[in-house]
């Protein structure tokens, strides 16, 4: 069983070689892998299934289609960009727990292991609440897009101004996932490639992984022959 997973893509109309590159990737994906695990932010923002009609949406979804035709299986994970994402019309999950390379490993976008952002924890169940996804799913695409365009340039502000500390992952949660009984921990969100081994209680050990981003260069992970590991496609 090969598997891959990867995340923070950002594919937008503004980016085109960065997509030119994920759809590269996916290539490799169906010729080589078993399944593909998409850790959030796969698309810069996502305003609902009007936006599948978008030119720079279309060539992503219609291979995605192509992985699951040759046999790939595909998960999609929410991030905090894309959380709107259907896959086979249901809400993509926050959490998953897989069995990849012998190891049970609990996949997350990332976001919510930064427990000391509390502002975006709070803006995090406003955009989240019905309100908010009622009134994008009535919208007329052009003026969702702008909106979500408009949130994500804001976004961007605020974030460049917070203490590091606030926006890093909280160690003591990655602890108690593998605590709970698993052993590797895998998440994105942080756009840093990194992995990091973990002592626990009774003298094991587990290991946490972070993806990067794919701004310059496509990282992502790969199960094969019970290993993980990281890799870079040009």
């Amino acid at each position: 069983m090969i598997d891959y997973f990867a995340s923070d893509v950002h594919v937008s109309a503004r980016r085109p070689h960065v997509a030119a590159r994920f759809l590269r990737f996916l290539d490799r994906v169906r010729d080589d892998g078993d399944r593909l695990f998409l850790v959030g932010d796969i698309f810069d923002f996502w305003v609902g299934p009007k936006q599948r009609r978008l030119d720079y949406v279309k060539p992503i979804l219609s291979r995605l289609h192509g992985l699951k035709e040759a046999g790939v299986e595909v998960t999609y994970i929410a991030g905090n960009r894309d959380f709107n994402f259907r896959q086979n019309g249901s809400p993509v999950p926050d959490e998953l727990t897989v069995e990849s390379a012998g190891r049970r490993v609990y996949l997350s976008h990332g976001d919510l292991l930064c427990t000391a952002d509390r502002n975006y924890r709070n803006a995090r169940s406003i955009l989240r609440g019905r309100p908010i996804l009622a009134a994008l799913a009535l919208m007329p695409l052009g003026l969702s897009t702008f909106l979500s365009e408009g949130y994500r340039r804001l976004s961007q502000r605020i974030v460049a101004r917070k203490p590091r500390m606030e926006k890093a992952i909280d160690f003591a949660g990655v602890r108690r996932h593998l605590i709970a009984g698993h052993d590797v921990v895998v998440c994105g969100h942080v756009h840093r490639a990194a992995r990091y081994e973990v002592s626990l209680p009774g003298g094991r050990t587990g290991e946490f992984i972070t993806l990067g981003d794919w701004q310059r260069v496509g990282v992502y992970l790969v199960a094969r022959n019970g290993r993980l590991c990281l890799r870079a496609f040009p």
